[in-house]
């Protein structure tokens, strides 16, 4: 059964290539979306240099990603997101490829953002076509 969890987990994230990623800093929790690639379940997240969380992500390395199985909720089409709680990391020489968005120079991609590798310690799967509340737990 675990494996059944771990395989619709994966085939969620993978459908999927941008979330909003949240960290909590001193004044509060900030938030920005991503790009992020799959690997396994680890996530590679691309984030703006620019945004806070790249910032408060020096002092708390804990984030939390909410990914929507559609960018446009629709009105009567039930909702499927992911909640990945974990931990990011820099990574400090990056693979740029299928990260960047369209038209951004390699030679300017560090300038621009900082990738983060994220190791789950908990996703979530709520999905409220199987019913309310339905929800299968990862637990690392």
């Amino acid at each position: 059964m675990l494996n059944v969890v771990r395989e619709r987990m994966r085939a969620h994230l993978m459908a999927q290539d941008v979330g909003v990623l949240s960290v909590s800093g001193g004044q509060g929790a900030w938030a920005t979306p991503v790009r992020y690639r799959v690997e396994g379940l680890e996530l590679d997240c691309l984030v703006p240099r620019w945004a806070d969380v790249a910032y408060h992500l020096e002092q708390n390395s804990g984030v939390q990603l909410v990914i929507l199985e559609s960018p446009i909720p629709r009105p009567g089409r039930p909702l499927c997101w992911l909640e990945y709680r974990g931990t990011a990391q820099p990574v400090a020489v990056p693979i740029w490829g299928g990260l960047l968005p369209d038209g951004t120079p390699q030679a300017l991609a560090g300038d621009l953002y900082l990738v983060v590798n994220v190791r789950p310690k908990r996703i979530d799967l709520l999905d409220e076509g199987r019913g309310w509340g339905a929800r299968e737990t990862l637990d690392f």
